[in-house]
């Protein structure tokens, strides 16, 4: 909070997107339904700007991990919904009203925060809630990134680029103590694929 201050979403020099998702959408009208939705923070002129907001602000509400943080101000971490957001970002260069770009002139890096080997081998299991609890939730997670990075690759084709590189294992989200095993990840990894796209795309 002291790094921010007051910044706002519209003082930033560059056009943002941030995911966040809203527990209650608290509708002022009798006749919306009212449920919990994905939120799309972002600082674009027009009528549904965010740019009155402040970056401390949607920062804790694009980040709050459920059962790592509590809820803040009504939102919960964007990833429940958008693991990889690179088709929201695209989808919203695109649209007329805040973008405005044309689809042959985007390019779109997405950088991950790394995977893990996760697999099932049975074949045939006939599996209850108790079972399937704790690798279905994985298994949606992972599998909506993939997807995301399935259609932009089809959408952009080589003008998207993703670098999800692999964990030797999983890392808890607030497991610190591991902060140094990220750091030999990130230096091991080979850059030379992901240089070469950049340096192609972005000159």
């Amino acid at each position: 909070m002291d790094l921010f201050g007051d910044l706002r979403l519209g003082d930033l020099s560059k056009k943002v997107l941030i995911t966040s998702f809203d527990l209650d959408n608290a509708p002022v009208t009798p006749d919306t339904l009212r449920t919990w939705k994905p939120k799309f923070f972002h600082n674009f002129p027009g009528p549904d700007s965010d740019a009155d907001q402040k970056v401390v602000d949607v920062a804790l509400r694009t980040s709050v991990a459920p059962s790592y943080f509590p809820i803040y101000q009504g939102y919960i971490d964007g990833g429940v919904v958008a693991g990889n957001p690179s088709m929201c970002a695209l989808a919203q260069a695109l649209d007329p009203g805040t973008g405005g770009q044309q689809l042959v002139d985007i390019v779109l890096f997405s950088l991950s925060t790394g995977r893990y080997r996760q697999y099932l081998e049975s074949m045939d299991g006939d599996w209850g809630w108790v079972q399937w609890a704790r690798p279905l939730i994985s298994i949606i997670l992972e599998g909506m990134a993939d997807v995301v990075d399935y259609q932009c690759a089809r959408v952009l084709n080589r003008r998207y680029f993703r670098l999800d590189p692999e964990l030797p294992d999983p890392i808890d989200l607030d497991d610190y103590h591991r902060t140094p095993d990220l750091l030999a990840v990130a230096e091991s990894v080979s850059l030379e694929k992901t240089l070469e796209w950049l340096s192609r795309f972005f000159r």
